[in-house]
């Protein structure tokens, strides 16, 4: 296997984008995998196929800098995929979270795979990949985590679109939908809630905690994902959305078949359940 095939992939110092450049470093390919800060990538800098690039994905001031990494290190070489994975989530009621928190989310989550995705494609050719790391909360909406899912869904719609204005280059475009994955943003996440509790919504909101406790329990191994991924880039003929959920058939018939009206009372029921709470 060529070294000379590269994968771009943002976000790579933990979680998901930690495991999948650790994973196509050891297969053979080059990734090159974006940072905020260069301690981040010690542990994959053992890899000497890895390429970090010290860039905040929210920074639209550098993109130029940006570009000129990525072409030092290609050299004469096109990149074969980006997996765009940076990505943050901070949950609380719609009518509460800040301005700041929704304008950041939207930002990290929407308008930067927007930036990185127009870079990537002045390195790419026909048989090229793009693959956007989107969630099950882009497919249904979860009360308290409405402003990642907004941004999920337009990550969606970015996908299908990009997908159909580039399918007569040759260029794929793909989307992993991930339910819950044993990542270290389950535990991040705990106490993040505790700011509501004076609100309206604050005896919904008691067991978050333990919500969040039972889905990094439940959730899928990341091998999942890696094994999403590497459909997306390798067969001939992807499928345009992969689905990661424990329970995908139920999960489908839930956001394709059932009317809005009964998915809010399933939603309800769920949020009377306390701490076994988990809407999808």
């Amino acid at each position: 296997m060529s070294t000379a095939k590269f994968i771009l992939i943002t976000g790579v110092s933990t979680g998901i984008g930690f495991a999948l450049a650790d994973h196509y470093c050891k297969q053979g390919y080059s990734v090159i995998g974006t940072v905020r800060k260069p301690e981040d990538a010690v542990e994959l800098n053992k890899h000497k196929n890895f390429y970090a690039i010290v860039h905040d994905v929210q920074d639209k001031t550098n993109l130029d800098n940006f570009k000129s990494q990525i072409e030092k290190i290609l050299i004469s070489n096109k990149l074969f995929a980006v997996i765009n994975n940076a990505g943050i989530a901070k949950a609380g009621p719609l009518e509460f979270i800040s301005e700041e928190d929704f304008t950041q989310m939207m930002d990290v989550n929407v308008l930067s795979v927007r930036r990185i995705t127009n870079i990537a494609l002045s390195f790419m050719d026909k048989d090229s990949r793009i693959v956007n790391m989107s969630s099950v909360s882009g497919l249904f909406n979860s009360p308290f985590s409405g402003t990642y899912c907004i941004t999920k869904h337009a990550l969606e719609s970015m996908t299908d679109v990009y997908r159909r204005e580039l399918m007569a280059f040759g260029i794929k475009v793909i989307a992993i939908e991930p339910g819950p994955i044993k990542t270290p943003i389950w535990s991040k996440s705990k106490g993040t809630l505790d700011k509501y509790f004076h609100t309206r919504y604050g005896e919904m909101l008691k067991s978050a905690d333990k919500i969040i406790g039972n889905a990094e329990q439940s959730g899928l191994d990341v091998s999942h994902v890696i094994e999403a991924c590497d459909k997306a880039l390798f067969q001939s003929n992807p499928k345009t959305r992969y689905l990661i959920h424990r329970k995908p058939i139920i999960f489908k018939m839930l956001y394709w078949l059932v009317p809005d009206k009964i998915a809010d009372k399933l939603v309800a029921k769920a949020l009377k359940g306390g701490e076994k709470h988990r809407v999808v």
